[in-house]
């Protein structure tokens, strides 16, 4: 399997450029997934497919792969049609929210977003790409839509009030397939108006084409059809339920899966079966090209006497995540951990476990677990390695229990009869499908704890000899599905459960004992009282996390709320914290902190400032004590892909913030890091170092104590700037305090940890 990396390809040239890119602040990186190709679009030299709904390229002189996402050139995601118009060297691309691109010369793009903005009762799904001239039709569930490629606009709408499955022009005529027949009209005709547009057939037809001349229509129940121009009537050229039916200079082309029938012309066609899953094929200068699924983008010759396939490329898929699946990441040091879990409503999803590491995306075993365990394997919803063993893995499943992986490969499923969890639906005879686990943690005595959806004990501990504990609290007889864990500074283990008839929060002071619960404190609340004596009522609780002072941020479905001095917890008069924005209008009047809004995700960043992602509204990141917005990411500013935010993780050395979101991953590259304990001459260095007249970015210095103390001077010892380190990154954006671009030369940055007792300098040259 040919695997080329996108990232690479955009934005790397060489390793120093890599190195800096990488920590270019502000900076966005996308990583969709580019498996399962659906679409493919041959285009002269490039040869361009659709994988998950992302695009990229395959170049046939270079043998290079390009991706594109959004940003990148792109104005949106999730691909769902594409089609190329060779004249004006334009790729057409249809988006799932109806927003359209065209990308000239794949280079340009040129975006149309009337489509995606107008307000329209009819669904406007569009079916099929045709080309005619310099416009290209689309067929869609109301009627047909018209863009001038030349002009880069939508030219016509015509309203047939009925779905348009596919359409084509000959003999000056325009055919439409719908879902009600066979309609035409003459192109001189006032299309416009649909009184114009004669139902010729009854037939529906899929697809339609011109080849040879003649009229071609792919018809489910029938097969590929010859369609007679006089009266309409079919004569049936070969019988089959075919998927795709595409016409090129010499050759028609349809197919399923696993069978191919090539036409050479009208009354000469051959019959095949390659069993090579293909979903969508194209063909030119006597090489088909396929979009195969999960063995990506094939190109391979057809022998024309013994019909013998030749493969020229066998699977082209890029560096990639396998799915846009991102319920839950997490970092294990350097590696990127990506457990796919579940839809929102529930439904099931393939197990899927991702892995990012060295700019490099593998994915742990899938084929064979089920059939091993005789359980589906699905719904995989957390993910944990062993700190003694970095190539251990558990994951915990919505149905199906706990997976022990190493190396990437299943070892075992722990379930109802090897292990303590215990069924949701203990009575029931596929008890063994609902063994919902969730939220992993690992005590300093390497002991993995776990949740389970569990009428009795909840609470289940895989010790660190690998026997199994089930730890029994009265104040949970009646929760259900809880979702997260963490332990504290304190060691005090704490659970969120987040269903929304039985939401709240669990803590637990075990002192340290598992087996001995007699000394343990344990209090579950489901409706906190906040600092003015109102019970809230948060309808579902969805994340928590720790900040840097110990206290925790809870997302709720109405907004955050904060758990200060959490050692009261056990306390009947501990209450939270709702945050109070003042409004700065001259009044005394404040807001709640992101009232109303559902919170998904929470994470803490190296200078203690909270990242929020929200359902419905993007990402948010507020200082540290929550009364600031310092930046708010939305798909409409951004190269987010969508304001649903599922999950969001931190690299702590790097900055580097990972948010997973509904339709795929991308990162963004924050200022702040988390800082050092101690001032390291290796660790502490500036970039971009030298700093060339054209660039006019920012300037990081990292590697740095928390909050340093910064100041900058010449080398005459002038003061030209100071500030100090957000976590253990200081960013500078070249210019002195008045303002000024500084001139060329040596500049020493002079550190100092924020008690004044340890010090250190580096330098940063200037060339003007």
């Amino acid at each position: 399997m040919k695997k080329i990396s996108c990232a690479a390809l955009f934005l790397f040239i060489n390793l120093f450029i890599y190195l800096h890119a990488q920590h270019a602040i502000g900076s966005w990186q996308s990583y969709l997934s580019y498996h399962n190709a659906t679409l493919v679009e041959p285009a002269g030299n490039l040869i361009y497919a659709v994988g998950n709904g992302g695009l990229y390229s395959y170049d046939k002189e270079d043998e290079s792969v390009q991706c594109y996402w959004k940003n990148q050139p792109l104005s949106d995601t999730e691909i769902t049609n594409i089609g190329y118009q060779k004249s004006n060297k334009t790729l057409v691309i249809i988006y799932s929210n109806y927003n359209i691109d065209l990308l000239v010369n794949d280079e340009d793009v040129y975006n149309l977003p009337d489509y995606k903005e107008k307000n329209m009762t009819q669904d406007k799904t569009v079916n099929s790409i045709m080309f005619e001239g310099d416009n290209a039709y689309l067929a869609t569930s109301f009627g047909i839509i018209v863009i001038n490629l030349k002009r880069k606009e939508i030219r016509n709408t015509y309203f047939l009030n009925r779905v348009v499955n596919s359409t084509t022009i000959m003999d000056n005529q325009i055919y439409a397939a719908t879902n009600d027949g066979l309609f035409t009209a003459l192109l001189t005709d006032n299309l416009l108006d649909v009184n114009n547009w004669k139902k010729v057939s009854d037939t529906v037809y899929q697809s339609l084409s011109v080849f040879k001349n003649e009229l071609i229509g792919k018809s489910y129940g029938w097969g590929i059809l010859l369609i007679n121009k006089e009266n309409y009537s079919n004569q049936l050229l070969i019988a089959g339920n075919y998927n795709y039916m595409n016409a090129f200079d010499d050759r028609l082309i349809a197919g399923t899966s696993g069978a191919l029938v090539i036409f050479n012309d009208i009354n000469n066609n051959h019959y095949m079966e390659p069993g090579l899953g293909i979903n969508n094929i194209g063909y030119e200068n006597g090489v088909y090209w396929a979009a195969r699924g999960d063995n990506g983008l094939s190109g391979f010759k057809i022998s024309d006497t013994d019909k013998s396939i030749t493969m020229n490329v066998s699977s082209i898929i890029p560096n990639s995540p396998k799915r846009n699946y991102n319920f839950y990441i997490t970092l294990a040091g350097d590696k990127l951990l990506i457990a796919g879990g579940q839809t929102s409503s529930r439904n099931v999803r393939k197990g899927t476990i991702m892995v990012l590491e060295s700019n490099n995306w593998t994915s742990f075993e899938e084929d064979g677990i089920a059939e091993s365990t005789n359980l589906p394997y699905q719904n995989i919803t957390d993910i944990i390695q062993d700190p003694r063993d970095e190539k251990r893995h558990f994951a915990t499943s919505f149905g199906q229990g706990l997976y022990e992986f190493y190396d990437g490969k299943f070892v075992n499923l722990y379930s109802l009869d090897n292990s303590t969890l215990e069924s949701a639906l203990p009575n029931e005879s596929s008890r063994y499908q609902y063994v919902r686990v969730n939220g992993q943690s690992y005590d300093n005595n390497n002991n993995l704890w776990m949740v389970c959806a569990s009428p009795n004990n909840p609470i289940q501990v895989l010790k660190a000899d690998n026997t199994w504990h089930s730890m029994d609290y009265s104040s949970l007889n009646n929760p259900t599905i809880f979702k997260s864990t963490l332990f504290d500074k304190r060691g005090n283990f704490w659970a969120i459960s987040s269903y929304p008839s039985d939401y709240g929060i669990f803590c637990l002071n075990y002192n340290g004992t598992i087996e001995n619960t007699s000394d343990d404190q344990h209090k579950f609340v489901k409706d906190f009282k906040n600092q003015d004596g109102t019970t809230l009522n948060h309808k579902g609780i969805n994340c928590f996390v720790e900040d840097q002072n110990g206290a925790i941020w809870v997302g709720t479905n109405q907004g955050p709320i904060v758990l200060n001095n959490t050692t009261r917890f056990f306390n009947n008069d501990y209450y939270c914290t709702q945050i109070k924005v003042p409004r700065n209008d001259g009044t005394s009047l404040a807001d709640f902190l992101l009232d109303g809004q559902q919170i998904n995700a929470i994470a803490i960043d190296g200078g203690n400032r909270k990242w929020i992602g929200t359902e419905t509204n993007g990402i948010y990141l507020l200082s540290p004590d929550g009364l600031e917005t310092i930046q708010h990411f939305t798909e409409e500013n951004s190269p987010l892909p969508s304001n649903s935010i599922s999950s969001i993780a931190i690299h702590p050395k790097n900055g580097k913030i990972f948010i997973g979101t509904m339709k795929g991953l991308v990162s963004y590259q924050s200022e702040v890091t988390a800082g050092e304990t101690s001032f390291d001459d290796d660790n502490v260095y500036a970039y971009p170092n030298p700093v060339h007249p054209n660039y006019s970015g920012l300037i990081t210095v990292t590697g740095l104590m928390t909050d340093s103390d910064i100041k900058i001077t010449n080398v005459s010892g002038k003061l030209i700037y100071e500030g100090s380190s957000i976590g253990g990154q200081f960013t500078w954006n070249g210019r002195n305090m008045q303002g000024n671009r500084v001139a060329s030369g040596v500049y020493f940055v002079i550190a100092a940890n924020k008690e004044g007792k340890e010090g250190i300098i580096t330098k940063i040259m200037f060339i003007r």
